[in-house]
């Protein structure tokens, strides 16, 4: 039995399904009730939950012997996972698949994950550390300002940077979880390829068929911006500080990691803009 958190999230979204039709059997944590029903329909089996209070979890991790633990950005992310792991102990041993973030620690985001590696890692059960960078499908908040101007507003500047395809992260995950040899590894996902803004805004115009440009914003104003979206002020200060780092050279390197786990190399840009080119307003 594998335990998925997190389990309508843009990463499980795709892991559950995957996971079901290889054959696995699935418990699909979710904290509202609504949610639970398109997961049943896919084979699931629910337990609703709030990993923010720990005396709720004990049904969710009985008789689990994987879990891919995922957990909120927000200022609570620590606890909601070491809830996770101190439930996961009292219930046996099973084997945690941590998805963690790359980014700098001058981010409080950041700061969070360190905080449950290092529960998890002084926990005694056996872990793995899934560690993406900036997901590819981040520059979908770009859509409407695409649509409208033909721009991508950031605040990168010319950083350049491993993004990583959430597929990629899934089936990555999917590996893990239903493999051997991954106990004690820590997996930093990147594509094939450190890129810019710029290199991102060229995918996009040769996928779509449309002149899009990137123009680097003040952090100021992409923060404005997020919160203007419904994102909590504490989670877009987070994210205002991991693209300080980003634009400071953090993220600008490739591993091979996605290629190691799955046997093939990474989504690439050019990729992920063309199988997603009617999102931002491909012609024809």
């Amino acid at each position: 039995m594998i335990l998925v958190t997190g389990a309508t999230g843009n990463v499980a979204s795709l892991l559950v399904p995957a996971l079901l039709k290889s054959g696995e059997s699935i418990r699909a944590l979710v904290r509202d009730e609504s949610k639970a029903q398109s997961l049943r329909e896919l084979g699931a089996e629910v337990v609703v939950a709030d990993m923010e209070q720990a005396d709720t979890l004990g049904p969710a991790l009985d008789g689990v012997d994987r879990v891919y633990l995922i957990s909120d950005n927000g200022p609570t992310g620590a606890k909601q996972a070491i809830n996770v792991i101190e439930a996961a102990k009292q219930a046996g041993s099973p084997h945690i698949v941590r998805q963690t973030a790359y980014g700098t620690p001058k981010s409080r985001i950041i700061k969070q994950h360190e905080e449950v590696k290092q529960a998890l890692t002084q926990s005694g059960l056996p872990y793995t550390f899934v560690e993406p960078t900036f997901f590819m499908q981040n520059t979908m908040m770009a859509a409407s300002t695409i649509a409208s101007d033909g721009v991508i507003y950031w605040d990168m500047d010319d950083a350049r940077l491993g993004m990583v395809d959430i597929r990629d992260v899934a089936e990555v995950a999917a590996k893990v979880l239903t493999s051997s040899g991954h106990e004690g590894k820590s997996y930093v996902l990147t594509g094939p390829a450190s890129i810019s803004f710029n290199d991102v805004a060229s995918a996009l115009s040769r996928a779509t068929g449309r002149e899009i440009s990137y123009v680097s914003v003040p952090s100021e104003a992409s923060r404005a911006a997020m919160v203007g979206m419904g994102i909590p002020e504490w989670i877009a200060d987070g994210f205002v500080e991991l693209s300080g780092g980003f634009r400071e050279g953090f993220a600008d390197l490739t591993t091979d990691n996605v290629e190691q786990v799955t046997g093939h190399a990474p989504i690439s840009i050019g990729t992920f803009a063309t199988d997603f080119a009617q999102v931002f307003g491909a012609t024809g």
